[in-house]
């Protein structure tokens, strides 16, 4: 067959495109109902997040690597918040928006919970937008809560928190922190937020209109 020619329908020749292609990035703007739930999240995480101060120091009083263990939480509201709207920026306006929650509740750690909910969202955000705001199964999520651990971590290289330590527990700090975030925010965000969908009471979001991870292709 010449090139240009079309092959009849049926013919051994004839190539067919089974595949759907991804569909695009939704960029409609936020709804009333996405903004008051992504308001509602970040106000409960922002509440978490206060309650979380005494939790990592009397884990690190245990052992040095224990806040690490616990540290993760301090990422969920962009998994939450980001899984349950899948829309770009959610999940770092949720993050900011729990960090500056956070700062009004009273933090010990002052105003840099700012810089902080920022470099952790947009690591988030960096995740879900890498797949294009239409995966959200577990890997993903578990990978978008390492990657705010990332954003964390970076915060932490740039306030010097980490000029003493040694490489080993340098090693440590960056591991046990990375798989806190993929586990407290990642797997658990995505466990609170199904368990929600179950009861029917996301019924109106695209977490439920989507399914649970599984549209378009998506990494269950």
């Amino acid at each position: 067959m010449s090139v240009g020619s079309a092959a009849p329908p049926g013919s051994p020749t004839e190539v067919r495109f089974p595949v759907k292609l991804a569909s695009s990035v939704d960029r409609r703007p936020l709804t009333f109902r996405e903004i008051v739930i992504t308001a509602a999240v970040s106000a409960a995480c922002g509440v978490l997040y206060v309650l979380w101060g005494p939790v990592y120091y009397a884990a690190r009083a245990i052992h040095p690597a224990g806040g690490e263990v616990v540290y993760g939480v301090w990422f969920i509201a962009s998994i939450v918040a980001g899984y349950i709207v899948q829309k770009p920026g959610v999940a770092l306006a949720a993050e900011i928006a729990s960090a500056s929650g956070e700062l009004l509740l009273g933090s010990a750690f002052g105003l840099t919970v700012l810089v902080y909910g920022i470099a952790q969202g947009l690591g988030a955000e960096a995740v879900l937008a890498l797949f294009r705001y239409r995966r959200y199964g577990l890997p993903v999520l578990m990978l978008a809560g390492a990657a705010a651990g990332a954003g964390s971590l970076l915060m932490d290289l740039y306030y010097g928190q980490f000029k003493d330590l040694a490489a080993g527990a340098l090693a440590l700090t960056v591991a046990v922190r990375l798989l806190s975030g993929a586990l407290l925010a990642g797997l658990l965000g995505k466990v609170i937020v199904d368990s929600l969908v179950a009861t029917g009471v996301l019924n109106a979001y695209a977490v439920a209109r989507r399914g649970r991870g599984s549209h378009d292709g998506s990494v269950a």
